[in-house]
């Protein structure tokens, strides 16, 4: 068997390029599905849009690490870091991950719990609870209609809110991301779409967060 060849600079900016933009495209089309009342499609097209926004921001953490530094290393180890990206919990994990004190530590446990994961495939299909790997006869039947609103809302503001982030970023320092052309996927034609939405999600605060982490740390200790 031949050995992997590492990947190009060019599919490293075209992979971050094209899923930052499938995740603006995910962003929209959650909020369209929510406004039309469809909840549960909304929820789980909003978590989607936070996976590919992940994605983006790592690949461009990855690759402008790699032109800073050392160079991309070792093609075999750039596959196992390849396969990480097509695990959905790693990618919602990934979405808190370098600023996971700023975020609601109960929000942080459920998506390293898989649980955010496991709403997500509810929000989607009709089925009964898995118990390790025995499906439960006996338990309640999972209905995405028990996905709503609120749940819906939540998610589509927690996504809004990270590309306002982004967005607002940009204005004040010219430049967020590593790669260029990211940027401009963003900021200025997004002004309008991104500020629209009207609704925070309660779930990011620097202040109000980092000392519920510490303390948890504290007590940990």
């Amino acid at each position: 068997m031949s050995e992997p060849k590492g990947l190009s600079t060019y599919k490293y900016k075209r992979l971050a390029e094209e899923s930052l933009k499938n995740a603006i495209r995910l962003h929209a089309d959650s909020i369209f599905l929510y406004r039309a009342g469809s909840f549960p499609s909304s929820f789980h097209i909003a978590v989607l849009a936070l996976e590919e926004f992940a994605k983006a921001k790592w690949i461009d953490h990855v690759y402008y690490s790699a032109i800073t530094n050392e160079g991309f290393g070792d093609p075999a180890f750039e596959q196992e870091w390849l396969w990480l990206l097509y695990s959905h919990t790693e990618k919602q994990y990934a979405f808190v991950a370098r600023e996971e004190f700023d975020f609601s530590p109960r929000l942080v446990r459920f998506i390293k719990s898989k649980k955010l994961e496991q709403k997500k495939q509810q929000a989607i299909y009709v089925g009964l609870e898995k118990v390790g790997k025995r499906i439960d006869t006996t338990g309640r039947i999972s209905r995405p209609a028990r996905i709503k609103e609120a749940d819906a809302k939540q998610i589509i503001s927690l996504v809004n809110q990270e590309l306002v982030d982004v967005f607002c970023l940009i204005e004040q320092n010219e430049t967020y991301f590593g790669i260029e052309a990211l940027d401009e996927l963003i900021y200025p034609d997004l002004r309008q779409f991104l500020f629209a939405w009207p609704h925070r999600s309660g779930l990011k605060s620097r202040l109000r967060f980092f000392k519920q982490h510490i303390a948890k740390v504290q007590h940990g200790a």
